[in-house]
């Protein structure tokens, strides 16, 4: 079993990789999720028939999909980040290049609206030492993904959990 280096923990409860806003809201595209998933909630729809004087929301569990950074851009100084950089990041410094999801959480607060403009903040909450996994040497880790409107209200949060390992060569 190896300790956790420092590094790494260094890193624990702080913000280690914070995406500025990649796209703006729009409904149009909301739009085409929702017809994809047969999804008619009036609050995307016609939100004045349920509220009055309310504009339209997206769909809380497109949040996540407002921050995919673009991997190709016309600006030639573009460098985009792999999804969830955070993790890559996790598994290049301990030497485990496999990982899986074991767990999503979403955690919705303030409604996200055609024209924001959302950052994101990945966190890294835990970091377990290693231990033998049926694969190889491994680790487990959570990261949440903390979601920002322009005027800094949260969004919402994103908790993923991970194990990561590498192929034990002996097995």
């Amino acid at each position: 079993m190896t300790s956790i280096p420092d590094k790494i923990q260094n890193w624990i409860g702080k913000p280690v990789v914070t995406l500025a806003p990649v796209m703006t809201v729009e409904q149009g595209l909301w739009l085409n999720y929702c017809v994809a998933v047969e999804d008619g909630n009036p609050l995307y729809w016609k939100p004045a028939s349920v509220v009055e004087d309310m504009q339209p929301i997206a769909p809380p569990a497109m949040l996540p999909s407002w921050m995919i950074d673009h991997e190709w851009s016309p600006d030639p100084e573009h460098e985009p980040l792999r999804t969830l950089e955070l993790h890559f990041m996790l598994k290049d410094e301990l030497g485990l290049p496999f990982g899986v999801v074991t767990g999503v959480e979403l955690e919705f607060h303030e409604p996200v609206r055609a024209g924001d403009r959302l950052r994101a903040e990945q966190v890294l909450l835990a970091v377990s030492d290693e231990y033998q996994t049926r694969m190889g040497p491994g680790r487990r880790w959570s990261i949440a993904v903390h979601y920002y409107h322009q005027d800094e209200a949260l969004a919402g949060v994103q908790t993923l959990h991970f194990v990561s390992y590498r192929k034990d060569d002996t097995q």
